[in-house]
């Protein structure tokens, strides 16, 4: 009896989980070997047949399609360049932090292929450390908090003020994606401010805006609304247009 695949998306948060706590890069072999010691047990029965063509496991096959799916996305660096390393990129460890920090990263370790009931995993009381590396961009502060300041901390598409015990919170969210391959510029008209929920949606790709600033949402199917912009804060439409390319598959890296 099977319970199914384990779904795409899932591998995919594995895979980002695997190669952050591996440093941001391993090669293909020890990715998957990582792969299999962290959520071997919510693999089903069928993830583990093997393929027609070379009887390698299935989820082994699904696991290296996704690779590429990454790759077109710009979340890891392109094979040609890798050379059989399996690297995130900028934006990659940006999805890393992004899953993590919304909580994705968790529900992603407990829950297997529809129908199987998830199984608690052990973790560890005495987690080791380990010192690394790791070169990133480095953000204007001072333009983010311009962002939502002017904005009093209301998301652009739903209008939401999010209230903490230390005051108003809100997101702010790059239309083009900083670091390579996006290159996006870290100004005021490449960012968004956004709830929680709506920058997750719009990172993925789910959530997209066009030129005249309709907001289509492609996870609910609501009704689109217009995005607010105020005249302390223009966006400047080739980002939007980017944004909407990249997502469908169609965007280019600058070269310069």
């Amino acid at each position: 009896m099977t319970f199914g695949l384990t779904p795409q998306p899932t591998l995919r948060t594995w895979l980002l989980n695997v190669l952050a706590e591996l440093g941001g890069s391993a090669p293909t072999g020890h990715a998957l070997k990582h792969m299999e010691q962290r959520y071997g047990t919510l693999l089903s029965p069928e993830d583990h047949e093997g393929t027609h063509r070379d009887n390698e496991p299935k989820w082994h096959n699904r696991t290296r399609f996704e690779r590429k799916r990454m790759e077109r996305s710009g979340l890891l660096v392109p094979a040609r360049e890798s050379r059989g390393v399996w690297t995130l990129t900028e934006a990659g460890w940006d999805q890393f932090h992004l899953l993590r920090d919304t909580g994705v990263e968790a529900d992603a370790g407990t829950e297997g292929p529809p129908g199987r009931s998830a199984h608690t995993p052990k973790g560890d009381e005495t987690p080791s450390r380990a010192e690394q590396t790791t070169q990133r961009v480095v953000r204007s502060t001072a333009v983010a908090d311009y962002v939502k300041r002017v904005h009093d901390y209301r998301c652009q598409v739903c209008g939401i003020r999010l209230a903490t015990s230390t005051g108003a919170y809100a997101e702010a969210a790059h239309i083009r994606a900083l670091g390579r391959p996006h290159d996006g510029p870290d100004i005021p008209a490449n960012v968004l401010c956004l709830c929680p929920n709506h920058h997750v949606l719009f990172d993925f790709g789910m959530l997209t805006i066009s030129d005249g600033l309709t907001v289509t949402d492609h996870s609910s199917g609501a009704s689109p609304c217009r995005l607010r912009e105020i005249p302390e804060h223009r966006i400047d439409r080739q980002y939007l247009a980017y944004h909407r390319a990249h997502h469908s598959g169609t965007a280019r890296p600058f070269t310069s």
